[in-house]
This record gives C-alpha cells, sequence and structure tokens, in this order.
C-alpha cells in the first residue's frame, strides 16, 4: 500500500566541538550529511530535527554555540525538500530561541506553529519552559530538563488549532515526551509536567494521526488513547558515521504509521486504530 504522506525525522544530533559521556557531539556533522543524502535520495518532501540540534561547547570561544548552529544547518540546508526546527532543551540552554531560530533556514515560523503540506496538518511545539511560562534561557546556563512543561498559553493554541484543522489528518512535532511513562518509580524526567494537559487536547481533537518526538536518546514507540507516540534514537549516541540514528515516517492510507530506522533507529509499524 502507498503512503499518504512520507517525512524524514531526525533527532538530538548535539553538535559542538567535544564529546562526553556517550555523545559523539562533532561526528553529528558527517552523520547528518548521510541522513540528508538518504532523504534526498528518496525524495521526501519534508524533514523535521526533532531539537537538541547543538549542544554546548567547550567553553574556549564566546559565541560558538551560535556558530555551530550555522555549521549543522549548512549540512540541513541540502535536503532538497521542506524543513523544519524543533527546539530542544540543549538549543534552548545553549542559545537564545530567537537566536537560535535567526541562524537556522527552513520553513518554520518560530518555536511554535502549524501548517499544512499534502492533506496532512503538522504541528511543531515548544516544551522548554518553565512552570508559570517562563522559558528556558542561556542565561540561566542549564536550565532544568527534568522538569520541562509546554505553558498554558500553547496549550491553549494547539486545543484551537486542531480545531481550526478540521477533519485533517494532524501530526504534532516536539522534543519533550508528552507520552505517560515511568522512571524509577515516578514519572520519566523526559516526559514533560503538563503532559496529561496536552494529552487530553490531543485526544479531544480526534485527528492525530502521530506524535513524533525526540529527547529520550534510546527511543521507543507506545500508543495511548488511540495515539501513536513515536520517540526518535538519538543522532549523537556512538562514534562515527556507523553509529548514526535516522527515519522515515510514513502515514498510511489505511490510518497505520510505519517508521523505516536507519542505523540504530528501530523501524516500527503502527496498525490502524481499532474501530
Amino acid at each position: 500500500m502507498e503512503p499518504t504522506l512520507s517525512f524524514g525525522i531526525f533527532a538530538d544530533p548535539h553538535y559542538s566541538n567535544h564529546a562526553y559521556g556517550d555523545r559523539w557531539c562533532a561526528d553529528s556533522l558527517v552523520k547528518l550529511r548521510a541522513c540528508i543524502d538518504v532523504f534526498n535520495d528518496r525524495g521526501l518532501p519534508l524533514a523535521f530535527s526533532l531539537g537538541d540540534f547543538i549542544d554546548h561547547g567547550d567553553g574556549a570561544e564566546e559565541g560558538q554555540e551560535v556558530r555551530f548552529v550555522a555549521a549543522l544547518d549548512e549540512v540541513f540546508a541540502s535536503f532538497r525538500g521542506e524543513r523544519h526546527h524543533v527546539i530542544g532543551n540543549h538549543d534552548a540552554d545553549a542559545v537564545h530561541k530567537a537566536v537560535f531560530l535567526a541562524h537556522c533556514g527552513g520553513a518554520g515560523a518560530g518555536a511554535h506553529y502549524s501548517f499544512d503540506h499534502g492533506g496532512v496538518h503538522f504541528v511543531v511545539l515548544d516544551t522548554n519552559y518553565h512552570e508559570g511560562g517562563v522559558e528556558f534561557s542561556p542565561d540561566e546556563r542549564s536550565s532544568d530538563w527534568s522538569d520541562a512543561w509546554i505553558s498554558r498559553g500553547q496549550i491553549d493554541w494547539l486545543a484551537e488549532d486542531l480545531a481550526v484543522a478540521g477533519g485533517r489528518p494532524a501530526v504534532v512535532l516536539c522534543h519533550g515526551n508528552l507520552d505517560y511513562h515511568e522512571w524509577e518509580g515516578g514519572l520519566d524526567p523526559h516526559v514533560v509536567r503538563d503532559h496529561a494537559e496536552v494529552r487530553a487536547e490531543l485526544e479531544r481533537a480526534g485527528n492525530v494521526r502521530a506524535v513524533v518526538q525526540g529527547h529520550y536518546h534510546h527511543g521507543r514507540v507506545a500508543v495511548q488513547n488511540g495515539i501513536p507516540y513515536i520517540t526518535a534514537a538519538a543522532m549523537v549516541v556512538g562514534p562515527g558515521a556507523e553509529s548514526n540514528a535516522y527515519g522515515i515516517v510514513s502515514l498510511g492510507e489505511d490510518g497505520s504509521v510505519t517508521v523505516d530506522g536507519f542505523g540504530r533507529q528501530q523501524g516500527w509499524r503502527v496498525p490502524p486504530p481499532a474501530r
């Protein structure tokens, strides 16, 4: 069965000039080139960066993080379709959101926005807020990623936006996780704190085909109340091009959602919801 629409995804390149833990940040430049080559070979019309595009640098030079954005986005710009950026917590910690977006190309209209393509309504969310609606910022040097919120105003906007979309199928993209899952007996810290309010609006809308997100580096897929939540594996994990991770998401005419995985990105097929 031919998909109604396919688009490329990659998450968490964390591009910078150093490595720490299992994160080989500098290697994401060559990894993204390989990813974009595949997206172009497949003729995809859309591609999304799911956040944490960059990371903090080694501190040797002031303002180096802005240069990281420009260098990696130059590779992303070789994609021949329409490209979109989702802001991640490391992006918002490294540079102000407005600066980050100013140095990224693409078709986005801000930190959160929506657009239509090929009969599908896409919604990009910003999960980088403190409780009360204060934005994550490099002025703090390190915002608490485990206490991230979407903000009340953005949730209200989301509800109205999905209602205006009407019966068009919708795909929601974000960095922080919206699906409920636990870790060590409590809410997993990768999940935004106001997850329940956001999911209530997604379920109320009745037209959300999938949520596609990053942040949780291992990747996972879950279906909650009929909505698939697809979490992409992190590009940054592991050295060299052989440790790459990216995928192609396809929406089936029958309501199914398929992920073709490359490298460490697992492939999944979520069957259509039961009628």
